[in-house]
Order: structure tokens, then sequence, then C-alpha cells
């Protein structure tokens, strides 16, 4: 077995030359899908920590959607049902994230009716600073226009003591960059359910952003928007590169973390459930299924690591915890379940990678 259960008994399944430690299996449909080969991908392959992590009183728990982490034992977390931001302790040996005081911010629409829509949080070591992306696409149930949700925030951080400096945010947005941009313009502010632009990932590397697009769905690619961190908020000038990444038909990008060699992609449905007002939609299956791929950056090569077990929740957002040459250390947060019950991963790389 991977991992230490204590006096617990454990289940273990010998496939392949690999163990696959399941301890603790939720449903039988998560023990079947362990037995099947969409955990092993083209050398990859990944294990589930059977102890269970917590996050602690964070608010819309039902809703968590990004997470990212400026410093050991320093999160910040977001909910596409709000308009602030919460920071988190997070302490790895009790597997335990506890929430502090949710930090504002600033939005255009009254207090009862702001919502950004927080799809992703990254964090940018060489602006010392958060950065927090709305959708920027329509409502899902009106195909609505609203201003927050096309809002990317730079949230600064305290070098010295690590505390958010909630006075300096900043606010900027992503709109004029996608309409500037060929390929994507005729999607914005069309509706999820056909195909409209929506941003669900964020992460960072090397002073740059890296936007992970949940549609449109492009032919069967995927989409990835790099640019430079300032760029949107006019303190540095660059120009925005659009990755197209085959992901399959249908399917689109809800998370995206940056690793040594390049990027995991957590995909699932492009397209979102109907509607009253939007009954007509593209998506294909019931939103289940979420995948993860690694991507090495650039170039359309990508290579399966496998498929989650499905657990009534959608995978939203990807903390790395850990990342050495081997293997990567992963948390995953689900919308829809109580308090994003985080599901721990260790995804091992190829020999030789």
């Amino acid at each position: 077995s991977a991992f230490s259960h204590g006096a617990h008994p454990a289940i273990i399944f010998r496939w392949q030359g690999a163990d696959v430690n399941t301890k603790p299996i939720r449903t039988l449909s998560a023990a079947l899908l362990l037995l099947t080969p969409t955990l092993r991908g083209e050398g990859y392959r990944f294990e589930i920590h059977p102890d269970p992590w917590h996050l602690a009183g964070f608010e819309n728990s039902l809703d968590l959607s990004a997470i990212a982490s400026a410093a050991p034992g320093r999160v910040l977390v977001g909910s596409d049902e709000m308009f602030h931001v919460q920071p988190g302790v997070m302490d790895a040996a009790t597997h335990r994230i506890e929430s502090r005081r949710p930090i504002a911010l600033p939005v255009q629409a009254p207090g009862d009716k702001a919502e950004v829509d927080i799809e992703g949080i990254a964090w940018v070591p060489e602006t010392s600073a958060y950065y927090v992306t709305g959708s920027h696409g329509v409502g899902k149930k009106k195909g609505d226009v609203q201003p927050d949700r096309l809002a990317i925030f730079r949230v600064p951080v305290n070098p010295e003591d690590g505390e958010i400096r909630g006075s300096g945010i900043e606010r900027a947005s992503l709109e004029t960059w996608i309409r500037g941009t060929k390929v994507l313009e005729p999607y914005l502010h069309v509706p999820l359910q056909k195909n409209g632009l929506n941003i669900e990932g964020l992460t960072s590397r090397d002073g740059r952003l890296f936007f992970g697009l949940r549609a449109p769905n492009i032919e069967g690619d995927g989409i990835v928007l790099e640019i430079p961190s300032e760029a949107p908020f006019g303190s540095e000038k660059g120009s925005m590169t659009v990755h197209r990444v085959p992901v399959g038909e249908g399917r689109g990008i809800r998370e995206i973390v940056a690793v040594r060699g390049g990027f995991i992609l957590l995909t699932g449905n492009a397209s979102a459930e109907p509607s009253k007002k939007i009954p007509d939609t593209e998506a294909a299956e019931p939103d289940t299924r979420f995948e993860l791929l690694f991507w090495n950056g650039s170039g359309r090569k990508v290579s399966s690591i496998g498929t989650l077990p499905e657990n009534g929740g959608k995978a939203e957002g990807m903390l790395v915890l850990e990342d050495a040459n081997d293997q990567i250390q992963l948390l995953v947060v689900f919308d829809s379940l109580l308090a994003g019950e985080p599901m721990a991963i260790t995804v091992h790389r190829p020999e030789g990678s």
C-alpha cells in the first residue's frame, strides 16, 4: 500500500504492476471506477489518499470554486456565488484548512445583487499578488450580461507577513482583449449552453497568467489564454496568446495548475445544463465526468492522467500541495458538495519524464 491506515482495513487492488489503495471507498461505483484503466494513461497514474481533508468555516461552502496558495500554510479560496474572497490557514499535518475573515472585491452591482462568479485564483510571486478571475461569461440561467462577471482582480499581499492588503485591490477585465481576438470574439456574451465563452481556471508561471476556458470548445479543442500578469492592469505591455489544446469534443477546461514541465488540466463538460430561459444545450452528457490531463504548455500534445471517481459533485478547484520529480500531490475541491469535500490525490509521473 502507498498509504498508512493505522488499525483500519484497506482495500488494495494490484493491477498492471501498480498498487491502488482505495480506503475508504464511499460507493460501489467509485470502487468499480478504480478498477478501470482510467487511473492509468500514457505512463501516468494516480492514487486517492484515504485520509479526508477539511475546509472549515468557509461561507457558501456548497459553491467553492477556486483555491490557490501564496506560501506554505496560507491559501485564498473563492466561491462562485460571492463577491468576497476568503483567506485560509492550512495545516497539512492535520489535513485542515480554516477560514479567516472574508475580503470584499470592488464590484459595481448593488450589494444584494453582486456576484463575481469567481472561477479561478492564481498566486504570482513576481508581483506578490493573487489574481482572481470572474467567468467573463453571461448568467447561466438567464443569459444576461453582468459586468462583475467580466472582471479580474489583483489582490496584493504583504511579502513580509503574508497578509492580504485589502485596500489595494485593483480591478480590470479581459473583455477588450477577447474582443480583439478573432477566434474568440464570436463566443463573447453567448450563453454557456450554446458554447459561449466562459473562464473556469487560472494559474501562473514566470509572471504570466494562464486562463483555462470551459468554453468555447472549438473543433474538439479547449482554450488556454496566456497573458502577462500586469497587462490587464495597464502597467505592463504584452499580447494575449491563444493555445488550442485537444481535450475532445464537448469537453472544456474546468481548472488548470502549473507543475514542473507543464500544466495539469481538469476537464469536464464544456456546455452547461439547460435552464428555463435557455432550454436547449449542446451538452451531450451529464456533468459528472472529470478527467485529468498533462499538457506541456506548448503545442498540441496532451497525456491522459485519469478520470476522477464520481462523487455527486463538480470538480472545480485544484491546489498543488507538492511538486516533486516523480510525483505531484494535489487537492481537488468540488462544487455542490459541503465544504468542497476535498479529495487528495497523488499523480505519479512517467519514469524519465
